[in-house]
């Protein structure tokens, strides 16, 4: 199989509504995101999930509290990249890389999109299908390494958000030394004011 951006993108258009459900295991007639990944694994990794791997799936359905607000977020992207994923172009995809995508790069995405974006959206849809084929290291057909790895630096919500982050730091640490090289002039400033009163003064 290979793996057209355009199709996996319009799948994701098509999910079910029920892979927007919520994601809380404790209330009656939610998705038990933990047995989707289960399937997901079994028919098209390269292994069956492990037990720890489905436990923290299931912890973190029953956290409290705003753990459980990003644990939600996190698990509502991941039952909505289950969809993506289950497209048969994944058969064989390595179980390895197929875990730390879902518990790492996703809870990534989790924190700063919604959910339902990866469904609605057709940019947030393209970015989705690309950091799951650059995470289990598959390439998109028909675009040069180099080609797909800007388009995903372009999409990528992760890394504008840590350029957003560090542009907002160092406009801090400007700030903090402007502020740091006022006051230490303020401070020659009033030497001066309190020396030349002094010499006024014993004149």
């Amino acid at each position: 199989m290979t793996f057209d951006v355009e199709r996996l993108s319009n799948r994701l258009a098509a999910a079910p509504a029920c892979f927007l459900l919520p994601v809380d295991a404790r209330l009656t007639g939610n998705v038990e995101v933990a047995a989707i990944v289960a399937d997901l694994f079994r028919d098209r990794a390269t292994r069956a999930a492990e037990p720890a791997e489905l436990e923290a799936v299931r912890m973190a359905s029953a956290l409290a509290g705003d753990a459980r607000k990003a644990a939600r977020r996190h698990l509502g992207v991941a039952l909505v990249a289950a969809w993506l994923l289950h497209d048969e172009a994944f058969a064989g995809t390595d179980a390895g890389k197929l875990a730390a995508l879902l518990t790492g790069r996703l809870r990534e995405l989790a924190a700063l999109v919604v959910p339902r974006a990866f469904v609605e959206d057709p940019d947030r849809r393209e970015e989705l299908v690309r950091v799951c084929l650059d995470a289990l290291g598959l390439a998109p057909d028909h675009e040069r390494p180099a080609d797909a790895e800007d388009r995903l630096a372009t999409l990528d919500s992760t890394k504008r958000a840590r350029l957003l982050a560090d542009a907002r730091a160092r406009e801090q640490t400007r700030e903090a030394e402007r502020k740091k090289k006022l006051e230490e002039l303020k401070r020659r400033e009033d030497e001066e004011r309190l020396q030349a009163a002094r010499t006024t003064f014993e004149d």
